[in-house]
């Protein structure tokens, strides 16, 4: 990864998730109900799914609902209100499934299938990803190929602190790309900061409820400081205290209902005091804040051919110094998948940039 010196200072870049799910898709406890009991269960999705969208719509935010295909397919109107409000629709996967406990094969089903289901519904391209409960972890290396394989061009799975189901505890906490043999996957891991030395999230799920707003204002300023984005993330059950409780395990049910009736005032404390984006207009955004100010964005890459889920650190200043003509090759490969993610209007990328662009940037 290109070094933090290069990170683009004092500037936020900022977004809202919402990971569309309902009340019964909880992770990892045995007494969660199985997909083939969800279809007779109460459905609560489009009672909290109408009150967000009312609250957006009050404060002219934008922002990118993760849909589990399970659901769309289900609600297809729904999909559609979304995407008529202006928000982006991106693909959750299917059945909400962990990837580090069905692998590959299993896995790809599961979010191409979703990412047909949504373009079905919407007649547009689904380009972002988020893996259930974060779960591409050092188990699950491989992830990152299927996804790009499947045709999505960013990921958000990557929770880079320990947690209790996903999480990679040392990986990066800015957004850089992957580099696959399907080409560059833009990974955009959750928002973190250091309380005393340990990883911490603020921006999300349980760790939102539980935190005070003056000290969701402190990390967001930390964010801004190092110049990292805020992503900030929930599901439609957190807005919800009646929702159905399920007999979890005393420690689950209090990160899973503690706090709901203090989701929708801190989202609409987030909504009137911070500028919040869809992923895809924030890490647009983000990626030419970081071309023109470093002309180059961080790569990172698998270890040992995928059979580790470590992500090199090597910097690609390294490779310059130790081969030259390597580094420049990797340069223009990845201003080539920027120029791609980026779209048509891409002022940045030229013959121009190929060679006096690269000889800058050799010499740093």
């Amino acid at each position: 990864m290109l070094a933090s010196k290069n990170l683009p200072k004092g500037k936020l870049h900022s977004c809202l998730t919402i990971d569309v799910e309902d009340w019964f898709h909880i992770l990892d406890s045995p007494v969660v109900p199985g997909i083939e009991r969800w279809p007779f269960l109460e459905s609560r999705i489009e009672r909290n799914l109408e009150e967000l969208l009312a609250v957006l719509d009050s404060f002219s935010v934008k922002v990118t609902f993760f849909w589990l295909g399970w659901l769309a397919e289900r609600h297809k109107d729904l999909v559609r209100m979304c995407r008529d409000a202006g928000h982006e629709i991106a693909s959750h996967g299917y059945a909400h499934v962990l990837a580090y406990e069905t692998g590959p094969s299993i896995f790809k089903a599961d979010i191409m299938l979703a990412k047909d289901i949504l373009e079905n519904i919407i007649g547009e391209e689904i380009r972002g990803f988020r893996a259930a409960g974060f779960g591409i972890t050092e188990k699950a290396p491989w992830a990152f190929e299927v996804i790009k394989e499947s045709g999505y061009q960013y990921d958000s799975s990557v929770f880079p602190a320990s947690r209790g189901h996903g999480g990679i505890a040392d990986a990066p906490l800015t957004p850089y790309f992957i580099e696959t043999r399907s080409g560059h996957l833009l990974e955009i891991p959750m928002s973190i900061v250091e309380i005393f030395g340990r990883r911490t999230s603020l921006f999300g799920g349980g760790y939102l409820r539980l935190a005070h707003k003056l000290l969701i204002k402190w990390g967001i300023s930390k964010l801004q400081a190092a110049g990292r984005p805020l992503i900030v993330y929930l599901h439609p059950r957190e807005i919800d205290p009646a929702q159905p409780h399920l007999p979890l395990s005393i420690p689950r049910q209090f990160k899973c209902y503690v706090n709901l009736n203090t989701t929708l005032p801190k989202l609409k404390w987030l909504c009137k005091h911070y500028k919040l984006f869809t992923m895809l207009d924030m890490v647009e955004n983000y990626i030419r804040s970081f071309y023109l100010e470093s002309k180059m964005i961080p790569v990172m890459h698998l270890r040992n051919d995928l059979t580790s889920g470590k992500l090199s650190p090597e910097s690609e200043e390294s490779i310059f110094s130790s081969d030259p003509k390597t580094f420049r090759s990797k340069l223009l490969l990845v201003e080539r998948a920027m120029a791609d993610f980026l779209g048509p209007f891409n002022p940045t990328f030229s013959t121009e940039t190929e060679h006096s662009g690269i000889e800058a940037n050799a010499k740093v």
